[in-house]
């Protein structure tokens, strides 16, 4: 009886070994794989410049890579490292501020009695606690806290060159090779070429969408808290607003982590309108804009349910960290592709009565 040929061993231990290398390969790359996966997707995000680029040099793929992987760089790395010196001065001169802030007396003086009648007895319960001496303490240390974080970027400078690096050398090499790695690919795997096509395009859309929909989401977010603390005037605004801008990416608490505590403690103050404002300010606008502007953004350009959207946000962020905002969407829009496909190609075959 004719039929496919038998399995030899050598097959059995070529997948063996096959399996056994795919393995190590992993934990060799593992520690590497975000600033390579970052890479691919700025390269994702920007194809279809760049793809215009390597028109306009008639084909020339290498010096298109490489202008693109420049331009880049100065487009993005450039602006987020001005961003970060400034951010450090004015986190310095924060901490120089906070004495003067809080007033000759310190914390004990602004919590005693300069604080309105209805805040009283909750402060009085939490001096009680001690938990303003050791309020005290935490934000008299803060210089010295500050010091040995800077210190400690110091120490992680390495690191930090390391993946910048990687993130910029995979960029190149995405521009330069990324369609054909794709045809590579495609001819590895045992799919059919239009489900990689759309998988691809799925991939392309979501990255695409979600890099754009979070950061324009946590520009706007961090713009506008920090017009709510230049009104409430408090010092050095640009490094709430910053550090509200990456917060946005946290779901449900998010920039709250920045501008509650700070309405909380204009209250305390005594500055009771301008804690009243900011807490609003903060609730109503900033916590508010989120939920309007990521559905809006990412309306027509994802295939992906909103709830499936926060849902794979939150777990990305949980298992990947900071890149998961993008990653989670991903393998949720991959899945749902997946999904897609079996109900229109396979599922109707199933359900087909066979021949009588």
């Amino acid at each position: 009886m004719e039929g496919r040929p038998p399995i030899r061993w050598s097959t059995w231990a070529f997948i063996f070994v096959f399996a056994i290398t795919l393995i190590f390969f992993v934990v060799v790359v593992w520690p590497f794989l975000i600033p390579v996966l970052i890479g691919a997707f700025v390269a994702v995000l920007f194809d279809a410049p760049h793809e215009a680029l390597v028109e306009r040099l008639h084909g020339r793929r290498g010096l298109a890579a490489l202008l693109s992987t420049v331009a880049v760089f100065l487009l993005l790395l450039v602006p987020i490292g001005g961003v970060v010196f400034v951010l450090v001065q004015q986190a310095i001169e924060l901490a120089g501020n906070l004495t003067e802030y809080l007033g000759p007396g310190g914390l004990s003086a602004l919590l005693g009695g300069q604080i309105p009648e209805p805040l009283r007895p909750l402060v009085s319960r939490l001096e009680g606690l001690g938990i303003g001496a050791e309020l005290e303490k935490a934000l008299a240390s803060l210089g010295k806290y500050l010091a040995g974080f800077v210190g400690g970027i110091l120490s992680t400078a390495t690191a930090v060159f390391i993946n910048g690096f990687l993130v910029i050398v995979s960029m190149y090499y995405f521009f330069l090779d990324g369609r054909r790695l794709l045809g590579e690919l495609s001819r590895a795997t045992p799919l059919d070429v239009r489900y990689e096509k759309e998988f691809f395009q799925e991939f392309r859309d979501v990255a695409q969408t979600m890099i754009f929909v979070n950061v324009v989401t946590a520009v706007v977010q961090g713009l506008l808290g920090g017009i709510g603390f230049v009104v409430v005037q408090l010092p050095t605004p640009l490094v709430w607003a910053v550090l509200m801008s990456f917060l946005s990416l946290v779901p449900i608490l998010g920039t709250g982590l920045v501008w509650a505590p700070a309405g909380l403690i204009l209250l305390l103050s005594g500055r009771t309108v301008a804690g009243i404002f900011l807490l609003a300010w903060g609730l109503l606008v900033v916590g508010s804009v989120d939920n309007l502007l990521r559905p809006f953004l990412a309306k027509g350009r994802i295939r992906l349910h909103p709830l499936l959207v926060f849902v794979t946000i939150f777990g990305g962020l949980a298992v990947f960290g900071f890149v998961g905002v993008v990653i989670g969407p991903l393998i949720g829009s991959l899945f749902t592709a997946m999904v897609r496909i079996w109900k229109r190609d396979f599922a109707p075959r199933l359900a087909a009565p066979g021949p009588s």
